[in-house]
């Protein structure tokens, strides 16, 4: 599973293969591949303006 996860406060989104439970991360969305995870990624990421990162093992 990937998931895709949203800091308001810092304006960061984040893709990874592990649950976050950070203070102020917030799950958008859980997919079954890479590809889908990173198009709803970039897309919060544009639309806010937000950082996109991800975690390196992510598209192994």
């Amino acid at each position: 599973m990937y998931f895709v996860y949203v800091n308001k406060r810092k304006g960061r989104v984040l893709i990874t293969r592990k649950r976050v439970l950070g203070v102020g991360w917030r799950l958008a969305a859980a997919y079954g591949n890479a590809a889908a995870a990173m198009r709803l990624a970039r897309f919060i990421a544009d639309v806010r303006d937000y950082v996109l990162e991800w975690d390196l093992y992510v598209f192994e």
